[in-house]
């Protein structure tokens, strides 16, 4: 499969479950090992074998695993926040910890991440604002790619709003943003082109005016036929 995502768009991946969504963007990341292929960004070849390299060449991941892959639980919030980016607050072998400690205060705020102080350990908090500090973390970062895998997965209808507005305004200010969601309506909420992936391919690419669900359902069957099994996941899909 190949495809790209520009600067200022909102690229959504769609595809039944196992259909390798997932897989894809942690090659893509450096997580998961990949035997071929090329990565481009700003049209100059990426050597990434580890998210360290990602991380140099300007992509971030927020994983679907937010507690198991996305934070350090017994962490606080602004350690946290500042993990993928300490280089910025280095002095020597030191760190600057007001400088850090101010930068933190600042993408609270920016976000409204509601904690009591950015010295709570992230595990105490809700599922929304564990979210949104992973989102700062990476926002911290000063990627240029983004990548979220169910950025909206285990949180209230008001934290997905937010994460929904900041989407739209990370792709005014011109990151590329690559999206995989589960659920129809959020896909075509948000999208500016859909790919479509069945059974570790690519199986179609949509713009949003041809985005709809029956678009989208019907490249994530896939030209072959369906198993029992993919029947009864598409029918799951399509309740959601």
């Amino acid at each position: 499969m190949s495809f790209s995502v520009r600067s200022g768009e909102v690229l959504c991946v769609g595809g039944l479950v196992g259909a390798g969504r997932t897989e894809t963007v942690r090659a893509i990341f450096g997580l998961d090992e990949k035997t071929d292929g090329r990565i481009l960004i700003d049209g100059k070849t990426c050597n990434i074998r580890s998210p360290k390299d990602a991380i140099a060449a300007g992509s971030g991941y927020v994983t679907e695993d937010r507690k198991g892959e996305g934070l350090v639980l017994k962490l606080d919030v602004g350690e946290n926040i500042t993990l993928a980016a300490l280089d910025m607050f280095r002095s020597g072998i030191h760190l600057n910890l007001g400088n850090e400690k101010n930068v933190v205060k600042e993408y609270v705020q920016k976000l409204n991440i509601k904690t009591p102080s950015i010295f709570q350990k992230v595990e105490n908090l809700s599922g929304g604002n564990q979210q949104k500090v992973v989102l700062a973390k990476w926002l911290l970062s000063k990627c240029k790619v983004l990548i979220l895998d169910e950025p909206t997965r285990g949180i209230d209808v008001g934290a997905k709003i937010e994460v929904y507005n900041l989407i739209n305004e990370l792709a005014k200010e011109g990151k590329a943003i690559l999206v995989i969601t589960s659920e129809i309506p959020e896909l075509l909420g948000i999208c500016d082109r859909v790919v479509v992936m069945a059974r570790g391919r690519l199986s179609g690419t949509l713009s949003r005016e041809e985005a709809n669900q029956e678009s989208v359902m019907t490249l994530a069957v896939g030209a072959q036929s369906t198993s029992p099994a993919d029947t009864v996941t598409m029918e799951k899909e399509r309740g959601r």
